[in-house]
Parts: structure tokens; C-alpha cells; sequence
């Protein structure tokens, strides 16, 4: 056989193997922990920034809600990391570079976004941070949305979700953009980690 027909042979198979691996190795709770984050975010941000200015109000927002995704993305993480250990899978595959590569531009260009209107709402008194929770949840939503391509359906259901109370949240809902926030990163990851929970454990 052809060396390189028999490698592009073996590439496949190995990818097809790898496949139902990543859909095993979903973890429900962290995508529970994820919501429960988010839910948290969401209540320390509506108590602390309701008693300062606009200006203090929007840096509470920008600390919180960073801080809310540090905890969700170390959480995420961990616990991968630490049920991957038990399955004897290795922690970096080629599968996780795929994903990585894949939501990359999703999320470079919702951090771009966020900065430039951070700078402009800063020095130019600019009101536009209102379509940020809007913008988080679109590009999230695309991320997942192609992530899903070689992940499980419960991400493609979420991922529509996502993209859906995003256009809500720059449409009907502007005007309370931090309950959508709550609504999507809280109550909808907290939905899709018992799904994944109970379909595939863990």
C-alpha cells in the first residue's frame, strides 16, 4: 500500500476514535458550575453596582463578569483535566487543538469588541456598553455553534440558544442586558450540565 494513502488511513480512523472519546468526556459539571458562576456574577453585580455612579457601575460590571468567566474557564478546566486523569487520556489531544483553533476568532473578536467600547465608554463617554452582554452572547454562541461540528448535540442546542437570547438582548431586552446575562451564561449552562450529566455522566 502507499505509504502516504495508508498515513491519511490511519489519520481518519484515529480521528473517528477520537470522536465518541470527546463525547464521553463531556463534563455536566462543569458546565453546572459554569451557570452557578454566572448566577453568582449576576447577583453581586445588580447589589454592588446599584449603589455607585454610571462610570463605577461600569467598571463593576467589566471586573465581575471577567471574573465570572476566570472561574468558569479554571472550573471547566479542572474538571476535564481531573476526569480525563481518571479515564488515563491524555490532557492536550488533537482534538482539543481543533477546538482551540476553532474558538479562537469567536473569542478575540468579542475581547476586541469589548475593549474598544470599554475605551470609548471611558474617555469619549461614549453609551454603547449595553450591547456588550449581547455581543458576549452572539459570539458565544457562534463558538459553540462550531465547536458542535465534532461535539455533542446538547452544544448545538445550546449554542442556537445562545445566539438567540443574544439578538433578544440587543433587541426587546436592551434595556436590562444583565438578566439576559443571567438568563444565557447562568440558567442555560446550568440546563446543559444536567443534560450532559445525565446523558453521559459526570
Amino acid at each position: 500500500m502507499n505509504p502516504d494513502k495508508a498515513a491519511a488511513e490511519l489519520k481518519i480512523i484515529r480521528q473517528l476514535m477520537e470522536r465518541p472519546i470527546r463525547y464521553s468526556a463531556m463534563s455536566g459539571l462543569s458546565g453546572i458550575l459554569a451557570g452557578a458562576a454566572a448566577l453568582a456574577g449576576l447577583a453581586l453585580d445588580r447589589h454592588i453596582s446599584g449603589a455607585g455612579t454610571h462610570e463605577q457601575a461600569f467598571w463593576i460590571n467589566l471586573v465581575v463578569w471577567a471574573g465570572v468567566f476566570l472561574a468558569a474557564f479554571a472550573s471547566a478546566t479542572l474538571l476535564t483535566h481531573l476526569r480525563e486523569r481518571r479515564q488515563h487520556m491524555p490532557f492536550w489531544t488533537q482534538m482539543k487543538w481543533r477546538i482551540l483553533r476553532t474558538i479562537l476568532p469567536p473569542f478575540v473578536a468579542g475581547t476586541g469588541l469589548t475593549v474598544i467600547v470599554a475605551v470609548q465608554t471611558h474617555f469619549a463617554g461614549s453609551n454603547q456598553w449595553g450591547l456588550i452582554p449581547a455581543a458576549w452572547m452572539l459570539f458565544y454562541g457562534v463558538a459553540c455553534w462550531q465547536v458542535a461540528e465534532f461535539s455533542i448535540v446538547e452544544l448545538r442546542l445550546m449554542s442556537v440558544t445562545f445566539i438567540v437570547l443574544g439578538l433578544l438582548s440587543a433587541g426587546p431586552f436592551q434595556n436590562n442586558p444583565y438578566i439576559m446575562l443571567g438568563v444565557s451564561f447562568g440558567g442555560v449552562h446550568v440546563a446543559y450540565g444536567i443534560a450532559v450529566w445525565a446523558r453521559y455522566g459526570g
